[in-house]
């Protein structure tokens, strides 16, 4: 009878462990899934950020043109015979950044049928994800990166055109070759911005003060000094910090991108491993939720 007792406690307690390990085994299942489709959704987020950014780039590099402009204006010794010069310096850089702008619009629709075809109530053949991802690789056949970069573009898209088609690789790929056309011109783009930066302080310094207007310059300066050069200095003060912080506020939007796209190219490289580190995945998700928590 005893023996009977303990076979049975033992046949009980392995029911529990095995119910455990099921459970155990169904939520990394579970979390699994959700890592992928957390994958997906992080590529939506951060195309519309790419998208968004370009256009605040834009505007910055129009905006450039115009402070210059307000540099000699001021600091021409003859106002009345003056001649506009606005250049169109940083033309190049925005007709770049229009069309790489489009690119990403095909990018986040790619990541959008991605997002589709992880979902389980869809039949996955409904996300049409194969010619998405062939047309945000299409687009990027106008781009000359490195000397690399069309080599794999072109890869990618008979990979893509095949009757074997593998998502988690393709959508790796797609990641990588984005990232690069977000990083292409970075760093010219700092350098230029450092440089705006550097010569409008000098064309604000070098405004002789008799240009302002004191008793309005006295109304914008919230100090309390009644000597109206000082003030009008502090106010050439307040300019040149406003376009620091502007300077920084999208070097630093940039920047964010940027590091996006290293956690989504690290992301959708692990995701495509056959053995996976889901701690890894889980903190890439994690540190990419927190990149973006604020803004």
């Amino acid at each position: 009878m005893k023996t009977y007792k303990n076979i049975l406690i033992k046949i009980q307690v392995l029911t529990v462990l095995f119910l455990l390990l099921s459970i155990s085994f169904s939520c990394t299942k579970q979390r699994h899934k959700n890592e992928t489709v957390f994958l997906s959704e992080n590529g939506i987020l951060l195309a519309t950020k790419a998208i968004d950014a370009y256009d605040v780039l834009n505007t910055s590099l129009r905006t450039q043109s115009y402070d210059n402009e307000m540099i000699r204006i001021l600091n021409d010794p003859s106002p009345a015979t003056y001649m506009m010069q606005m250049n169109t310096v940083n033309a190049g850089f925005i007709k770049n950044n229009i069309e790489k702008q489009a690119a990403f619009r095909l990018f986040k629709k790619a990541f959008s049928a991605y997002n589709l075809f992880l979902d389980k109530k869809f039949d996955y053949s409904s996300s049409n994800l194969q010619n998405k991802i062939f047309a945000a690789a299409t687009a990027l056949d106008s781009f000359k990166v490195n000397d690399y970069f069309q080599e794999r573009v072109q890869m990618l898209k008979k990979q893509v055109s095949g009757t074997r088609f593998n998502e988690k690789p393709a959508i790796m790929e797609l990641s990588l070759l984005y990232a690069d056309l977000w990083n292409a011109d970075l760093e010219k783009l700092y350098l230029l911005f450092e440089a705006d930066l550097e010569n409008y302080k000098k064309g604000i310094n070098a405004i002789n003060n008799t240009q302002f207007n004191k008793q309005k310059v006295s109304n914008l300066v919230d100090k309390p000094y009644n000597n109206s050069d000082v003030l009008v200095n502090l106010y050439k003060l307040q300019l040149v910090k406003e376009k620091e912080q502007k300077t920084e506020s999208i070097t630093e939007l940039l920047q964010n991108v940027s590091t996006g796209f290293e956690y989504l190219s690290d992301l959708s490289a692990e995701i495509a491993k056959k053995r996976q580190d889901t701690e890894k995945i889980h903190r890439l998700n994690e540190e990419f939720d927190a990149l973006f928590a604020d803004n």
